[in-house]
């Protein structure tokens, strides 16, 4: 039981991350993983014993910074990680019930089909659950913003 609790810690924390993050964070933490690739690039054009050129004064402040950056990252990925771990600490212990049908749950069947169309159909269509509306909550962005407002 309590590898399964490992794992769900795990895998919850790591789907959390992915949903936490909003578009800006994200282009951020993208841009700042490009620094750091061009550093890393430098600093082996640096280290490399082949290369007859030295590095431009530029390059050499570029490739200074590179502790910076990696910590910075690192900064990003653990508090979002200490953040995800807080959201999802009771779904860890209370898990959601299993889909049932693992083909296509019915919270994602939906028809495409217009509103008057449905209507004309009426009573044909009225317990299918591929023409009502539902709501899904527990793995969405939002679901896991509010639960890290509401460990605060």
């Amino acid at each position: 039981e309590e590898e399964r609790i490992e794992l769900r810690r795990h895998w919850y924390a790591k789907l959390c991350t992915q949903r936490l993050q909003t578009k800006s964070a994200k282009n951020s933490k993208k841009r700042l993983t490009a620094q750091i690739q061009s550093c890393e690039e430098l600093e082996a054009r640096a280290n490399d014993p082949s290369m007859t050129a030295p590095l431009h004064p530029e390059q050499q402040k570029k490739l200074a910074k590179l502790p910076a950056l990696r910590q910075e990252l690192q900064q990003l990925e653990d508090d979002l990680y200490a953040k995800a771990l807080t959201a999802v600490e009771d779904l860890v212990h209370n898990p959601p019930d299993p889909i049932s049908d693992l083909r296509r749950c019915d919270e994602h069947r939906t028809t495409y089909t217009g509103k008057n169309t449905k209507k004309n159909a009426g009573e044909a269509w009225q317990d299918m659950p591929a023409t009502n509306y539902y709501r899904v909550e527990t793995n969405t962005s939002n679901f896991f913003r509010d639960r890290v407002k509401d460990s605060k």
